[in-house]
């Protein structure tokens, strides 16, 4: 299963992730379709399992880094989301349509989220209002990157500066 999930990885990184052909991804691994069928019986699957990868991936590397500040956990996940667009797009945005994690993938997710809203929280960011608002302006950058400037550091380099202005905003609003 490491190496379908390998290989998908790979074909989602040269094609995009909506054009990932289960016959090709057969092909790749020099396997028949009828094969690969006994471990993703579906496109669908494919997409669970890659997601649940992605999860568990994001939870090991916060677990790795512990313990964090907001500056690196901010960074942490800028960083993990950088790494693997097509990653970022299936753990992080509705980019396929048609497809919804399985009861335990979600699950997973919620627990990786919940993971760094966590660290977050023992490095002084409590509230849902403002670990919404930490996530939503550390994906904003992460997108704008991924977009305009996949290869550089255009708007990751701002990371630093952003949180900085985040939590002096925050200060004051903290019970």
């Amino acid at each position: 299963m490491e190496e379908v999930l390998a290989t998908a990885w790979q074909l989602a990184a040269e094609e995009g992730l909506a054009a990932i052909s289960l016959r090709e991804l057969a092909s790749r691994l020099a396997m028949r379709p009828q094969s690969l069928a006994w471990y993703v019986p579906s496109k669908n699957a494919l997409y669970d399992r890659m997601y649940a990868q992605g999860h568990r991936q994001f939870l090991e590397r916060l677990a790795a880094e512990e313990p964090l500040d907001v500056e690196r956990a901010a960074r942490l996940f800028a960083d993990f989301c950088v790494a693997s667009p097509p990653r970022y797009q299936l753990i992080a945005q509705r980019t396929l349509p048609g497809f919804t994690p399985s009861a335990e993938s979600a699950a997973l997710a919620r627990r990786a989220f919940g993971a760094w809203r966590a660290a977050l929280a023992a490095a002084g960011v409590t509230g849902h209002e403002a670990v919404d608002v930490l996530t939503a302006v550390v994906k904003g950058l992460v997108d704008q990157q991924i977009t305009v400037d996949p290869a550089g550091d255009r708007f990751l380099r701002h990371l630093d500066d952003v949180i900085d202005m985040f939590l002096a905003h925050t200060a004051g609003t903290r019970p």
